[in-house]
C-alpha cells in the first residue's frame, strides 16, 4: 500500500498536468503521415486521459493539413524542403562551404524561432517527434542549440520529450555520416539534451545504446539518466466500427456514394467493361515511399486478377481490380508506379487492373475514411512495406474492418505478431500460387471475413487502444527533470 505523503505528493505532482502548456514539433501535422496520426493520438490522450486543456497545446511545423490558431507553420521544418534535402545529400559525402553556411544559418533560425515559440506560447513541455531522423535536420539542431544555450544562461527549459519513430541508427540510408556530419548527428540528432524518450516498438532502445554510448563520453552520466528515461508506447487506434455487422449500417453508404461520384466509377467500369459487382477493391492506405513497396503490391494485383480469371472456382466472368493508393506522392515515387502499371498491363496482357490516387481527386473525404469505404466494398488491403517503426496504417485498416495482406516486416515479427490478428503475410517479396489462392478463398468466404474482422477488432480494443498510452505518456511528462538549472538569485 502506498504511503499517504508519497500519494499525496504524487498526486500533486499529478495535479500539474492540467494546468501544463504543450509544444509540439515536427515536420508534419494533420497529414497522412504516421507521425502526424500518433501526434493526434497524443493531443487526445494528453487532454481526454490527462486532463490538459486543448488550447494549451500548440504545434510547430513544417508544414500543416490544419488551419488552426494553435498551429504554426514553419517551412525549413519541412522535411522535404530545399534545406533539409540539402542536408540529406550532403549526408555521406561532407558539407561545402556553401552548403554549410546555408545550414549553418537555418539552425540559427531555427534556434531563434524555437525560442520565439516557447517564450510566446509559456511552453512547459515540448514533445518533439523525430529529432533523431536526419531529414528533420534543421528542427533538431535548432532544438539542440536552443537548450544548450538556455541551460548554459541559467534559464528554465521546457521538459524535452523525444517520440522516437525513426532515426540514423535504423535506416540504411543515414548508417554512413561523413565526419563533419557525424559530428552534427552527436549534437544533435537527437543530442544530449534530450530527458525522456519514447520508442514505438521494443528493438530501437538496443539501436539507440550505442548512441548513448558515446554522448556518455562528452556528458558524463547521460547514458545512465536514458537508462531510466526511455520506454516504449506501440502505435495505437480507436476502432472505426464494433463489429462486422457496423459495415451493414446505411450510416457508410454515404461515404461509399460519395466516394462513386468523386472518382468517376461509372466511367472506370464503363472503359473496362467490368460491372461494380464483378470489381475486387484494393486499398493500398499509405503514403507513396519507396519501403512501402507499393511496387510489389502493384504486382500483386495483376498477380491476383490472372490466379483469380483462370481459377474455374471464382466465376464464369471476367473480373476487374480497383487499386487505391489513398495517401500523398513523395519524392517521384508516383510516377514510378504509373510507369510500373503500364508495364505490367502488357506484361500481363490487361487494362482490367485499375491505378488510382487519392490526391488526384477533388473529395470531401478524408484519408481515414478510404478503410471504412472498401470495407464496406468487401475489399481487401496490400500492406507490403519492408520497414515500419511500428504500423500506424497498418492498425488503422483493421480497426475499419478491412483484412490486410502484408509483408512481416521486423517489427511486425518482434512486435506485432504476438497478438494474432487475423491476416495474411508472406515473409520474402515472392507472389506464389499458395498465397493468391488463400486470398481467393477468403473474397470468397464471408463467413471467414466475418470472423478475422470481428477478432481483429476485439484485439485492437484490448490490446492498442489509446488508453494505453496515457499511463506511460503521464510518467515521461512528471519523471524529475535532468537538465534543469535554476537562475541563482545574487
Amino acid at each position: 500500500m502506498t504511503p499517504p505523503a508519497i500519494k499525496e505528493k504524487y498526486m500533486r505532482a499529478e495535479e500539474k498536468i492540467p494546468r501544463l502548456r504543450f509544444g509540439m514539433l515536427h515536420s508534419f501535422v494533420g497529414l497522412s503521415d504516421g507521425v502526424s496520426i500518433v501526434m493526434q493520438q497524443v493531443e487526445d490522450v494528453v487532454v481526454n486521459k490527462l486532463g490538459a486543456d486543448k488550447n494549451n497545446i500548440f504545434y510547430l511545423v513544417g508544414k500543416s493539413g490544419l488551419q488552426q490558431k494553435r498551429i504554426i507553420e514553419y517551412p525549413d521544418f519541412h522535411a522535404d524542403g530545399d534545406l533539409n534535402n540539402l542536408a540529406k545529400r550532403c549526408y555521406e559525402k561532407g558539407f561545402s562551404d556553401t552548403a554549410r553556411g546555408q545550414l549553418e544559418a537555418a539552425i540559427t533560425r531555427a534556434q531563434e524561432k524555437i525560442k520565439q515559440f516557447v517564450d510566446e506560447q509559456n511552453i512547459d513541455v515540448i514533445i518533439a517527434h523525430n529529432t533523431c531522423f536526419p531529414a528533420n535536420f534543421i528542427m533538431s539542431l535548432g532544438l539542440s542549440r536552443y537548450y544548450r544555450d538556455e541551460i548554459l544562461a541559467g534559464r528554465k527549459t521546457p521538459k524535452y520529450i523525444l517520440w522516437w519513430h525513426d532515426s540514423h541508427l535504423e535506416r540504411p540510408a543515414f548508417l554512413f555520416p561523413a565526419k563533419e556530419m557525424k559530428r552534427y548527428v552527436e549534437e544533435g540528432i537527437p543530442g544530449p539534451y534530450i530527458e525522456y524518450v519514447i520508442f514505438i516498438n521494443s528493438l530501437q532502445y538496443n539501436v539507440a545504446e550505442p548512441y548513448f554510448l558515446r554522448l556518455d563520453h562528452k556528458k558524463p552520466g547521460f547514458y545512465d539518466k536514458m537508462t531510466r528515461s526511455t520506454n516504449v508506447i506501440y502505435n495505437t487506434t480507436d476502432v472505426f466500427i464494433e463489429n462486422y455487422n457496423d459495415l451493414k449500417q446505411e450510416k457508410y453508404q454515404h461515404k461509399v456514394d460519395t466516394f462513386f461520384k468523386d472518382f468517376n466509377l461509372q466511367t472506370v467500369f464503363e472503359k473496362t467493361n467490368v460491372t461494380y459487382d464483378e470489381t475486387l477493391f484494393i486499398l493500398q492506405h499509405t503514403r507513396m515511399v519507396s519501403r512501402k513497396r507499393i511496387d510489389f503490391a502493384l504486382e500483386f494485383c495483376f498477380a491476383l486478377l490472372e490466379r483469380r480469371n483462370s481459377n474455374e472456382g471464382a466465376t464464369g466472368k471476367k473480373k476487374g481490380i480497383y487499386f487505391l493508393i489513398s495517401g500523398n506522392n513523395t519524392a517521384g515515387e508516383k510516377e514510378k508506379l504509373i510507369t510500373l502499371h503500364k508495364q505490367l498491363a502488357e506484361q500481363y496482357e490487361t487494362n482490367l487492373v485499375t491505378l488510382a490516387f487519392a490526391e488526384d481527386v477533388a473529395t470531401s473525404l478524408t484519408f481515414e475514411d478510404y478503410p471504412l469505404i472498401f470495407a464496406r466494398l468487401k475489399g481487401i488491403a496490400t500492406y507490403f512495406s519492408e520497414i515500419e517503426g511500428f504500423g500506424n496504417n497498418l492498425l488503422e485498416i483493421m480497426a475499419s474492418g478491412l483484412i490486410p495482406i502484408i509483408y512481416e516486416y521486423p517489427v511486425y515479427v518482434s512486435d506485432i505478431e504476438k497478438f494474432e490478428f487475423k491476416l495474411l503475410s508472406v515473409d520474402e517479396f515472392t507472389i506464389t500460387p499458395e498465397l493468391l489462392d488463400q486470398i481467393i478463398e477468403l473474397i470468397n468466404d464471408k463467413k471467414k471475413q466475418k470472423e478475422w474482422i470481428n477478432k481483429n477488432i476485439k484485439i485492437l480494443k484490448r490490446h492498442l487502444s489509446h488508453r494505453t498510452i496515457a499511463k506511460t505518456l503521464k510518467r515521461a511528462i512528471l519523471l524529475k527533470r535532468t537538465h534543469w538549472r535554476k537562475i541563482k538569485k545574487r
